[in-house]
């Protein structure tokens, strides 16, 4: 099994890990002079008025994380940092660092063809062993003659010095700049370009002690490239060596031992510590924390536990330079400390197979992780889980000094996967032996979620001194979360736990909870939010927030309905003393809102004369409804108060065809329910008489005719209209369709105007209809009833269970009405799910007795037949016809037909009401009403 491994043994070993960061005299050269051009634009405003030039050829410069161009410009997360400091990230030179000129001047010496040479002078002269460029070169690499100018008139020269185009070249100091387009503001950015490249100049050794004074740059090459140098470092020369430091040693809780050996040929005077819990490596200028130590070794006091520590040590020369660079950095970690108090809630650790500093994870044959799954706080919990067979886990906690002083307890937040299940708390004398464990207290765990979830166990000072407290889980196959770990005092007012809640109602509920083992003096502490954030210690508790109790029960009353609220209790033992509070549990209040059953929410075809009704709500005392032709408004009824009912029937007249909103609330003792839904229904529209005709023509496709109505019963579709289908022969104008559903069978209705038809009258309804498919099949049913509802459909006209004949076909179906009112003809699609298109045109509802009652003028023996007819109307004695004309039944002109024959042919006109004139040769006219089915 795997074990932690003691941290002193972790300390010493960590000196190896981290003990080669180079920490060199890096030194900063502040540039006097040299630059020519701006090239990084910065601030607020256009990347053109922040810049003197281009950096390449092309249009680009390198823009600064404070650009914007223009005040309200979203800001940017990339770019040259605004202080101007550029951290090299080459792993050779760490710590080495570069100061940019100035953002809002000349930052770049930019060279070219046309001017190839530039010399940028030193603010502060320093001699080096090497000296570091940091330039990039635009539109390509260049080659350059590098030209290093001492104090002393001397010089150094470098040949072929090549700085590689700011795109993807090796080498680089820094990447992923950004650029912006100088004359449009366009801004790029990667995580790898653009970049600033780094170029070591090593001093040779007759010059190292030599100042550097300026630097003066050739451009070689003599192509159209345009190197750009921004700023320049020195690792400083020192004839003062560093020592070389040795593994720390004797680490205890509160310090370390470190040890260095003299440099090489020399024998320092003193030595300087420097150290941190930073691993920043420190500058020549920072001061030691010991100065002057003349041995090779120093015990560092006064340390932390169970921290990691970074240590420095220089040379102090008697000639020479007086010092050296500080050494490559050492580290350490303290060893851990017996606590007194402890908090650990997890989420500063990753998850897996680990436990936090301090801690031993016994692993046993199961699984003991810190998890991210649910945690009561944070991000982090830990996680127990072993099979019946297997061995559990079991975790140490640090070491405490006051384990058995029998002042404290141990209190942490628990769950189960499936109750019940149980924890074990006890503790160790060997924390890497769990055979040593000794329970101290079964904890019966109920809960699986965080909700009542805190656990204590009051510690007796019977525990050896040298014990350490260890959780260790139940071989059940159950998984067990805890968290929220506290080693703390034993209080003097002692927690309520296991709160509850019961008869929630909309505007309160009863909370309940069970007493600690010594009840509190005066009583409890109840405290509601809407928020999830714990009450303190100095949270101020008033009338609109909390409530106390003197028993384990609470009612609160002021609550809001459809609102959820967090609870929590605290014991109240005096004034002064309280006890920590327990919780949350949540609750939600039910909605005030009362269930609106009529009409259905936007029903259409609705009578003028409705009925509002709605189901009753558990405690309400009335009712207030609000009515009006726009959303949220009142201009029909303004909040009025119906009483105790469940219904409101108009008895004056709503406005035909007009949308109405509507809202229902209910009150009681003082409340009122609120955001309750706005429901809407459309009166219908003024039914009218035959002969009623609709096509379909004068529709904007898909929407439906007006005073039509499409009604959905199921979960398919909806009808809607469609332009002239070209897969079903017979139809060649607009039609009504339905479309299929791939998963949901049709059950939806359209409505036609409700019409005024007369009992005893027999009428015709005809239609057209046909699909698409051969191979699919649809089903639509023909009714009508007394208003535009599936449920008032009950008198059926025709069935079509199986249309799959990809043809159009016409029907003419006569009936009567039982009673003397207003009537709606619905066309119900209940094709089952996935099939295709479903058609209906020209719909017709005309008196049927018209053709015998109205076919012939008085006196006039002429006759017209058959009547309805399909394609042939036949004229009985045609040789006193001279001519026919045929017109709608609005009067227009359809065709005119000279000399006519007995048999006319109308195949051509739609089905419909028409008048068929007959001009007589007498001068005379006679007048014929036909119908074209």
């Amino acid at each position: 099994m795997r074990k932690n491994q003691p941290a002193l043994v972790l300390g010493a070993l960590g000196l190896f890990a981290s003990s080669f960061a180079l920490a060199q005299n890096y030194q900063k050269m502040p540039v006097q002079s040299g630059f020519n051009e701006d090239v990084i634009a910065n601030g607020i405003g256009s990347a053109l008025s922040s810049t003197t030039s281009i950096l390449d050829g092309d249009s680009f410069v390198f823009v600064a994380k404070d650009f914007q161009a223009t005040a309200t410009s979203a800001p940017i997360t990339y770019g040259v940092p605004v202080d101007g400091i550029i951290n090299s990230v080459v792993t050779t030179t760490p710590g080495l660092s570069y100061q940019l000129g100035n953002l809002s001047g000349p930052n770049s010496l930019r060279l070219s063809t046309a001017n190839p040479t530039g010399t940028i002078t030193f603010t502060t002269p320093k001699a080096a062993f090497t000296l570091y460029m940091l330039a990039t070169g635009g539109s390509g690499a260049s080659t350059q003659n590098v030209t290093v100018n001492f104090s002393d008139g001397t010089n150094q020269q470098f040949t072929g010095i090549s700085i590689s185009d700011w795109y993807d070249g090796a080498g680089f100091a820094v990447q992923g700049l950004g650029r912006i387009n100088r004359t449009n503001n366009t801004l790029e950015s990667s995580s790898t370009n653009p970049r600033m490249y780094q170029l070591a100049l090593p001093i040779n050794a007759a010059n190292q002690a030599k100042l550097i004074q300026s630097v003066t740059i050739t451009k070689t090459s003599t192509t159209a490239t345009f190197p750009n140098i921004f700023a320049f470092s020195v690792d400083e020369y020192s004839t003062c060596v560093p020592p070389t430091l040795q593994a720390a040693g004797s680490i205890t809780a509160n310090s370390a031992t470190i040890s260095w050996t003299a440099p090489t040929g020399s024998t320092p005077a003193s030595y300087d510590i420097y150290y941190s819990t930073s691993n920043t490596i420190p500058s020549s200028t920072a001061t030691p924390n010991f100065a002057g130590e003349t041995g090779t070794s120093k015990t560092i006091p006064s340390l932390n536990p169970n921290t990691v520590y970074y240590y420095w040590v220089r040379s102090n020369c008697s000639t020479g330079t007086s010092q050296s660079s500080w050494s490559f950095g050492g580290t350490f970690k303290t060893a851990c400390g017996a606590m007194t108090s402890m908090v650990e809630n997890f989420d500063s650790y990753t998850t897996g197979n680990i436990v936090p500093d301090c801690w031993v994870r016994n692993a046993g044959t199961g699984s003991m992780t810190i998890s991210s799954t649910s945690p009561a706080s944070g991000t982090r919990n830990i996680y127990q889980n072993v099979s019946s067979t297997g061995t559990p886990s079991t975790v140490v906690l640090p070491e405490f000094s006051n384990i058995n002083a029998g002042t404290n307890w141990l209190r942490f937040k628990a769950k189960v996967s499936s109750a019940t299940g149980t924890l074990k708390v006890g503790y160790v004398t060997n924390p890497t032996d769990a055979s040593t464990f000794v329970l101290l207290q079964a904890l019966s765990i109920t809960n699986t979620t965080y909700t009542n979830s805190e656990y204590t166990v009051i510690v007796p000072n019977t525990v050896p001194a040298n014990a350490r407290l260890a959780i260790q889980n139940t071989a059940d196959a159950k998984s067990y979360y805890w968290d929220d770990v506290y080693w703390e005092p034993l209080p003097s007012c002692f927690a309520p736990t296991t709160i509850t809640s019961s008869n929630v109602a909309s505007f309160s509920a009863t909370i309940g909870w069970t007493a600690p083992s010594t009840a509190p003096a005066n009583g409890y502490d109840v405290y509601y939010s809407t928020s999830n954030v714990a009450p303190t210690s100095s949270t101020v508790l008033n009338s609109t927030n909390s409530v106390p109790a003197t028993t384990t029960s609470a009612q609160l009353t002021t609550l809001a309905s459809s609102t959820t609220y967090y609870i929590w209790v605290r014991s109240n033992c005096s004034s002064t003393d309280k006890s920590t509070w327990t919780g949350p549990i949540s609750i939600t209040t039910p909605s005030f809102c009362p269930t609106v059953t009529a009409p259905a929410a936007g029903a259409t075809g609705v009578s003028v004369t409705p009925s509002i009704t709605w189901n009753a709500v558990t405690g309400a005392a009335g009712y207030r409804l609000t009515v009006g032709t726009t959303a949220g408004g009142t201009d029909v009824l303004n909040n009025i108060d119906v009483g105790n009912v469940t219904t409101y029937p108009f008895t004056i007249s709503l406005a035909f065809n007009t949308k109405y909103y509507y809202t229902v609330n209910a009150y009681a003792g003082g409340q009122t329910s609120s955001s309750c839904t706005e429901n809407n229904f459309t009166t219908a529209c003024t039914s009218i008489g035959t002969p009623y005709v609709l096509d379909f023509e004068s529709v904007t496709t898909p929407a439906l005719p007006g005073c039509t109505y499409n009604v959905n019963a199921g979960t398919g579709n909806n009808w809607t209209t469609a332009d002239a289908p070209t897969d079903c022969p017979g139809l060649s104008t607009k039609v009504l369709r339905y479309a299929w559903n791939s998963s949901n069978a049709a059950n939806t209705w359209f409505f036609t105007q409700g019409l005024n038809l007369t009992a005893g009258t027999q009428y015709t309804i005809s239609y057209k209809y046909g699909n698409n498919s051969t191979t699919y099949v649809e089903k639509l049913k023909v009714a009508f009833g007394t208003s535009a509802t599936a449920a008032a459909m009950v008198n059926a006209i025709a069935d079509y269970p199986s249309i799959n004949d990809k043809t159009a076909h016409t029907a003419s179906v006569n009936f009567t009405v039982p009673t003397t009112g207003i009537y709606y003809f619905g066309f119900n699609a209940y094709s089952t799910a996935n099939q295709y298109y479903l058609y209906v045109d020209d719909i017709s509802v005309n008196n049927a007795n018209l053709a015998t009652s109205e076919v012939s003028a008085n006196k006039n023996t002429v006759q017209a037949y058959p009547n309805p007819f399909t394609d042939v109307l036949n004229i009985s004695d045609i040789k006193n016809v001279k001519s026919v004309s045929v017109m709608d039944i609005a009067g227009r002109l359809i065709k005119n037909i000279e000399k006519p024959s007995s048999t006319l042919h109308l195949g051509d006109l739609k089905e419909g009401l028409y008048l068929v004139v007959l001009n007589m040769n007498d001068g005379s006219k006679q007048t014929i009403k036909a119908i074209k089915k």
